[in-house]
This record gives C-alpha cells, structure tokens and sequence, in this order.
C-alpha cells in the first residue's frame, strides 16, 4: 500500500463539541421556558359573552370571524353596527344631567312644598332623593329599552316594525307609555303652578315647552342607545377583552425570549472567537 493509499485512509479530524457557559446555559433554559409559555398562553380558557367556556384561541378565531363579518357588511353599505358617536353620548347624559333632573328636582319640591327661603330640611332631602331616582330611574329604562332592542336595527339603523315580535312591539309601546306619561306629568304640573302663579295666558305654553323638553329628552336617551353599535358589535368587544391580556402576556414572552436568544447568540460568538484565538 503506497503513502498515498495510507494518506487517504486515515480519519479526517472531528470539531471539538463546543461547550456552552454556565450563562449561556441559563439563557437557552430562560429562552426555552418562554417558548413554552408563549405556547401556553392561547391555551388558556376564558368566558364568552353567552357564558362559554373558550380557550384563548377559540375566542380569538370567533373575534375574528365577527370582525370579517362586520367589515363585510359595512362594505355592502349597511351603517348598523355603527356606534353612536361621542359628542352624542355626552350630550344624551348632559341632557339628562342638566335638564330632566332640575325639572323633576323641581317638580318635586313643589310636591313636597319646599320652602325656599330656609330649603334645608327633609322636604328638600326627600325631594333630592326622589328625583334622582326619578331621573335615573327613567334613562336606565329608557336606555335599557333601546338597547334591547337593536338587533331589529335595518342596514339604515332605523326600526324594522314589521319585523317586530309580539313582545318587541310591547316594549315599544312601554317606552312610549313612559315618554308619554312623563310628558303628561310635566304638563300638568307646570300648568297648574302656572295658573296658581296668575299667568293664565303663558300657563299652558310654558306647560307644553316643558313637556316638550322632558319628551325630547326621553326619546333621546332611548333612540341613542338603539343606536350603538349592534349586538355582533357587543360580542367582539367581550372577545377582545377577554383576549387581550394573554396577547399581550404571550407578546411580552415572545419579545423576552428574542432579547435573550440574540444574548445567546451574541455569548456564543464571543466564545467562539475566544477558541479560535486559543488555537
């Protein structure tokens, strides 16, 4: 057998197995354990807007599907998951704020015949009382109400009546007892102070100027709440929120472990600087 023959049988030489540091040992677990937890995250479970019980992926799909949803029918023109804007919410609780509960806090001081010269005292407390719950009472109905009954909202977000159950065009008519009934109540009142004051010719305008105020007002806190957004709309904000804390804990434990991998990386290079070198 010539060298040549011997030359080409012998071994080629193995790479030494690089040894990791003891901190780079760390790091890789550190990365390891935040893989699995980033994994782990959609796993967990969370309660659907019905009661379900979802996982975090389930939840997410479902969000998913309802978004492309909306997003299709607001390209075919429907306006009905739109929701009502700020500035009208803020005006709508205003109203009820600065106009309803003055005139029921008055209304009800007459009633309980409040002596404005010396107000304090338990008519006035019980006056207070009554008309805040009055007042409150009234827009949570009323807002209630509107709220119930969005999902026979048309693609023009107006009321679909022909579409109306039995018990839907009952509630109508309870909202409309109520706005009426309000309407008929100021009216009385403030006829009758009017006429006990001797302003017979401005009683009964001022009596319908302030039904016309309270009406107004009530229909205004029911049409806003039927006219926010959709039930569709409901179930994907109830989605989002109940996913939103594990995409942002899964999020924080994929930016943690790509932190920590490029540390790895960086530990191993310099190591392996330091063996060449040592050659």
């Amino acid at each position: 057998m010539t060298s040549t023959d011997q030359t080409r049988n012998l071994p080629l030489p193995q790479p030494r197995p690089r040894r990791e540091t003891p901190a780079g040992d760390l790091l890789l677990a550190r990365v390891q354990e935040l893989n699995y937890r980033s994994a782990r995250a959609m796993e967990g479970h969370v309660v659907g807007p019905h009661g379900q019980n979802l996982t975090v992926g389930e939840a997410q799909a479902r969000a998913e599907l309802i978004d492309r949803l909306i997003e299709l029918e607001q390209l075919r023109g429907s306006q009905r998951h739109r929701r009502a804007g700020r500035l009208t919410r803020m005006l709508t609780l205003l109203t009820v704020t600065v106009v309803d509960l003055p005139i029921m806090l008055w209304l009800a001081s007459s009633v309980f015949n409040v002596d404005w010269s010396d107000p304090l005292g338990l008519p006035l407390a019980i006056s207070v009382v009554i008309s805040v719950l009055a007042t409150g009472g009234a827009a949570t109905a009323l807002h209630h109400l509107g709220h119930n009954q969005r999902q026979h909202k048309n693609a023009k977000r107006q009321l679909d009546w022909a579409k109306l159950s039995a018990g839907s065009k009952l509630s109508l008519a309870t909202v409309g007892l109520l706005v009426g009934l309000m309407g008929v109540v100021m009216f009385v009142r403030v006829y009758t102070e009017g006429v006990l004051s001797g302003m017979n010719d401005l009683a009964v305008l001022m009596a319908v100027l302030v039904a016309l105020v309270m009406v107004i007002s009530a229909t205004l806190v029911f049409w806003t709440a039927f006219r926010d957004g959709s039930l569709e709309q409901d179930d994907l904000r109830h989605y989002s929120e109940c996913v939103r804390p594990f995409l942002a804990a899964k999020r924080a434990y994929e930016d943690e472990a790509h932190e920590l991998s490029c540390q790895y990386d960086l530990l191993r290079r310099q190591a392996a600087r330091g063996e060449t070198g040592a050659e």
